[in-house]
């Protein structure tokens, strides 16, 4: 069975890796799989896991619209494609313009791959034209059935997508060397609870609730430090500035570390004692709090969305009211007095080969009659 992963979004260190992450993971299984998407150095990880890549332009306007249709319809074709799967809205609108020109006989089926919710009404209209659409928690997929319509034969398939086991598991450790490196760059009074509160800084993701859960903590007690890891050079500059002034007129700056945009999250979450989300909105996916909970790290996150869900399985007692900033603090409190269990092993559907396994079995529902040459190693 031949596969085509399209996801002009495709970059490193993001939830748009999972085109990179399960073409290598399909691939495996017995499948053979492209990916078409812009050049970058998942390129070369691709090419290792036997996965061909072919370019493809990371933005599209209306006057590169015409060649982009024509290079992915001869992707299609070239590749004899019997399934694409395409990566977020966008690119289903786009792969589905692209087979326009293709005779429907020779159509490959299309299936749209969800990591967020869809609101622009332009591409919202493919959905219904997809063959299936996958959503990466059961929040999004019962949002997706809520608010559209599709036809029956469009069926919404929840697939998380999961952690690495054998990068991210609760025996996990930093190097000692980044132990030493980390210690010295930030160093901290003995006794000092550390937060992590990985996210995007946008209003929607609660940051502005931290003078009081830290104001809350002191109270308590607790002396605590929370360290921020998100891209400073992206999201909301007003809104960051904003942050920056609350927390010097509350005086809480001394308890808050800017990390920036980290490619070591995981062994920030592993060296922090809890790992908060504070997020407003309910997220369709959060990968950073997956990972925590993977670690064996304990999380406390409002109980709403993929958060809950996640929670729900990995830690329920890591469930506060959405809003609610002194269960966050009380909490907190009871962890300190004693630790959490914590899960010892990453429970279905949370692994990554729960991940390639359903795709998989996706793939042979759209089409019985092909099967690939391992799929009898995954039934």
């Amino acid at each position: 069975m031949n596969i085509l992963h399209y996801s002009p979004g495709l970059r490193p260190g993001s939830i748009s890796q999972l085109a990179a992450d399960l073409a290598a993971g399909l691939q495996d299984a017995g499948f053979s799989n492209t990916v078409v998407s812009p050049a970058n150095e998942l390129a070369g990880a691709l090419t290792s896991a036997r996965v061909e890549h072919r370019k493809a332009r990371s933005s599209v306007s209306i006057f590169s619209l015409r060649s982009v249709l024509k290079r992915l319809r001869s992707y299609i074709l070239e590749q004899r494609a019997d399934i694409v799967f395409a990566y977020g809205p966008n690119a289903t609108r786009l792969a589905l313009l692209a087979q326009h020109g293709i005779p429907e006989s020779n159509r490959p089926k299309l299936v749209s791959v969800l990591t967020g919710f869809p609101q622009q009404i332009l591409r919202t209209r493919s959905l219904p034209h997809c063959n299936a659409v996958v959503a990466v928690s059961r929040f999004l997929r019962q949002e997706i059935n809520r608010f559209y319509t599709l036809p029956e034969n469009c069926g919404v398939w929840s697939i998380p997508y999961g952690v690495h086991e054998e990068h991210c598991h609760p025996l996990y450790q930093p190097t000692a060397d980044w132990q030493a490196h980390w210690q010295s760059a930030h160093p901290i009074a003995e006794g000092t609870l550390t937060l992590c509160v990985p996210c995007p800084l946008t209003y929607i993701h609660g940051l502005h609730h931290l003078p009081e859960l830290i104001t809350l903590l002191l109270r308590q007690g607790i002396s605590p430090h929370v360290y921020l890891a998100g891209d400073t050079n992206a999201g909301d500059r007003r809104y960051q500035e904003r942050l920056r002034h609350q927390f010097e007129e509350s005086g809480v700056e001394q308890y808050i570390t800017w990390l920036g945009l980290r490619r070591d999250l995981r062994d920030v979450l592993c060296n922090c004692h809890i790992t908060l989300s504070l997020s407003s909105a309910p997220a369709s996916h959060d990968r950073a709090v997956l990972e925590a909970l993977a670690l064996g790290r304990p999380v406390i996150g409002f109980d709403h969305g993929a958060v809950g869900e996640m929670l729900s399985t990995f830690l329920p007692e890591g469930r506060v009211k959405p809003g609610d900033i002194h269960a966050v603090a009380d909490t907190i409190s009871q962890w300190v007095a004693l630790r959490p269990d914590t899960v010892n092993a990453v429970p279905y559907p949370y692994r990554f080969s729960d991940t390639v396994r359903s795709f998989a079995e996706l793939c042979t529902a759209l089409i019985p009659n092909l099967r690939s040459s391992s799929q009898n190693d995954l039934d």
